[in-house]
């Protein structure tokens, strides 16, 4: 069985009882610091192995976790379905803020999520977030006493509570307690305590199936069904979630066919989204990279040729890397899998306009412009969609870190 790390670090109230934790990803027991490359897999992992493998109550109890969540993981739509009370997620001040992000945390927020402004500064940005807050942290570390005093009174005209954070002596605890901060937090009360659990490991073909059926609009419960019930770690990782404290339901779901009909394809797509950014293994950690970017990169140029359905094109990036994955022939791992003959043959023989889409993608990858279809496309259309396409991958995966 994988071995799953956090890091937890107790929240206080103002009669110094514990109201929450703030939870950090680690990758290995020794780690005393989050040792990732993309934020957006810390989201996941953190989120993911908080409610769908260990559970909230075995981590926190009743209390509520506080976790940091990306921008991208955000406007990408994974938080869907991770509504629980007790999830506050944290937004950085690193944050890039636009109209597109405040309109996403609007429409979250009025759902019932919550959120925390941690390291509170006073921008333009920051106070344009003040409307989604339910809490808003100041680093009682880095900003001057004297710029403390003057931002409590400021946000107390806010419907928000406050917390201090970074409290590393007596006389910050005290200098807090004077000015009626509502929370605490820091070294001085203590330190991250790592915590070790064990999780199943999922099968990453059976993932990868279930996501490329996912974006296939005209997809049925049935299969979805199907894919979930013959992989051990999917099925138990899918009922932990489906019977978490979010959905509170009077009975407990034992049936993937009853779990899959209550949650829908939005969420099941987020939940299988987080699984396959959770379960990434260490030497694979690149083909998962290559995977979405060509997955990214397909779906725009299928988009910008005039494809009906892009998601497909998305599929066809994504399963051109089971060969590498699971070191087997394409044509043997494609008779197991129940596709369209069209994404076969895309697959198989760069066949057909999608085996046209990803002739381009792979040839536009490995810089082989003698070959290279443009399929009626500007070039800059082509640079366009690589560049969108390689960023996205990045923030999506990461390189794990050797201890």
């Amino acid at each position: 069985m994988k071995e799953i790390y956090f890091a937890r670090q107790p929240i206080y109230d103002q009669k110094l009882h514990i109201v929450g934790y703030e939870l950090f990803y680690r990758h290995a027991e020794g780690d005393t610091t989050a040792q990732f490359l993309d934020a957006e897999m810390a989201t996941s992992q953190v989120v993911l192995n908080t409610v769908s493998e260990v559970g909230l109550d075995r981590i926190v109890g009743e209390h509520k976790a506080f976790i940091n969540v990306a921008r991208d993981f955000v406007l990408g739509g994974h938080l869907a379905g991770f509504g629980l009370p007790q999830l506050v997620f944290e937004v950085a001040a690193s944050i890039v803020v636009d109209e597109l992000l405040l309109h996403t945390l609007r429409d979250l927020y009025q759902q019932g999520y919550h959120f925390v402004l941690d390291d509170y500064e006073d921008n333009e940005a920051y106070r344009a977030l003040l409307e989604i807050a339910d809490y808003v942290k100041i680093d009682l570390l880095t900003t001057p006493e004297e710029e403390v005093r003057r931002l409590v009174p400021l946000l107390r005209r806010h419907k928000v509570a406050l917390m201090a954070e970074r409290i590393e002596t007596q006389s910050i605890q005290e200098l807090c307690q004077s000015l009626h901060f509502d929370y605490f937090q820091g070294y001085h009360f203590s330190q991250p305590k790592l915590l070790k659990f064990k999780s199943i490991p999922s099968n990453q073909l059976a993932v990868l199936q279930l996501i490329s059926k996912l974006h296939n609009p005209n997809v049925e419960i049935k299969e979805i069904e199907t894919i979930i019930s013959q992989d051990v770690a999917l099925t138990y990782k899918l009922l932990r979630y489906i019977n978490s404290a979010y959905f509170n339901l009077p009975r407990r779901i034992g049936s993937i066919q009853r779990a899959v009909v209550l949650l829908g394809i939005r969420n099941i797509r987020s939940w299988a989204t987080l699984v396959s950014f959770a379960n990434v293994d260490d030497h694979r950690s690149d083909l998962i990279t290559v995977a979405l970017e060509r997955a990214k990169m397909c779906e725009l140029l299928a988009e910008a040729t005039g494809f009906k359905q892009k998601e497909t094109g998305f599929t066809i990036g994504l399963l051109s890397v089971l060969d590498a994955m699971t070191q087997a022939p394409m044509d043997v791992i494609l008779a197991s899998l129940p596709l369209d003959e069209e994404i076969n043959q895309a697959l198989l023989q760069h066949a057909g306009p999608l085996g046209r889409i990803l002739a381009c993608t792979l040839a536009y990858e490995r810089c082989d412009w003698e070959s290279l279809d443009t399929l009626g496309l500007e070039p800059s259309q082509i640079n366009d969609a690589y560049l969108t396409a390689l960023a996205e991958a990045y923030r999506a995966t990461y390189e794990l870190l050797k201890g």
